[in-house]
């Protein structure tokens, strides 16, 4: 990967960061449309998800297609989402804090680096075996 690439990723990450935690935060947001059903909580898993495989991607954390880096990044993007769940209740935030919500965060992350730990894996053995 060309260093423009890196850059590129790395500024997307900070900008979908940004967005999550905008998001996150604002008060009033209703993401449940079907009463009696947590929607939110799928959104909440593939948002934090989301997070964790482009903060993997970013090279911030070396190849996380070794265990010890993937370990790295699962345990940042579950403080993350612990962090950012436990934030709302600021009253500055106007939100309430969820457990549920955060496990949901917390499970996106925990899922992202095990699949990002798996297809870099792959990835690497696959370009070992072009040449």
């Amino acid at each position: 990967m060309t260093e423009h690439h890196r850059r590129a990723l790395r500024a997307g990450f900070v900008l979908y960061a940004v967005a999550l935690f905008v998001a996150t935060h604002k008060p009033g947001v209703q993401v449940n449309v079907v009463p009696g059903v947590r929607l939110d909580l799928l959104i909440h898993m593939a948002a934090f998800g989301v997070w964790t495989a482009l903060l993997g991607v970013t090279g911030w954390l070396g190849n996380v297609g070794r265990v010890g880096r993937a370990l790295l990044l699962a345990t940042i993007g579950i403080g993350y989402a612990v962090i950012d769940e436990s934030s709302q209740a600021l009253p500055i935030f106007d939100r309430v804090f969820d457990p549920t919500d955060m496990v949901a965060n917390s499970l996106g992350s925990l899922v992202a680096s095990g699949l990002l730990f798996v297809l870099m894996r792959r990835w690497s053995s696959g370009a070992g075996d072009a040449a």
